[in-house]
C-alpha cells in the first residue's frame, strides 16, 4: 500500500494559528484593564453618591413610602421630580 502523505498543514497554517492566538490573548488581556477600570470607576462613584446622600440628609431613615433612602422608585407621570 503506497502511502502519498507528504507532510502536514505547513508552515504558513502555524504562523496563522499563532498568529490569532496571540490576538486572542492580546484582546483577552485588553479586555481585562478595560473591565477593571469600569469597576472601578463604578465604585468611586457609588462612594461619591453615598458620601453625597450621607451629607445633605445624615438624619434622614426613609420617607416610609417604600421606596427607600434614594428615592428612586417608580415614576408617574406628574409627580414632582419627574426629569
Amino acid at each position: 500500500m503506497a502511502s502519498d502523505f507528504t507532510g502536514g498543514p505547513g508552515f504558513l497554517a502555524f504562523v496563522v494559528t499563532f498568529g490569532l492566538v496571540v490576538a486572542g490573548v492580546l484582546l483577552f488581556l485588553s479586555l481585562s484593564k478595560h473591565l477593571r477600570k469600569v469597576r472601578a470607576q463604578a465604585a468611586r462613584e457609588a462612594a461619591e453618591r453615598e458620601q453625597d446622600a450621607a451629607a445633605s440628609s445624615p438624619d434622614d431613615t426613609g420617607s416610609g413610602d417604600g421606596e427607600g433612602r434614594d428615592g428612586g422608585g417608580d415614576e408617574v407621570t406628574g409627580e414632582p421630580g419627574d426629569r
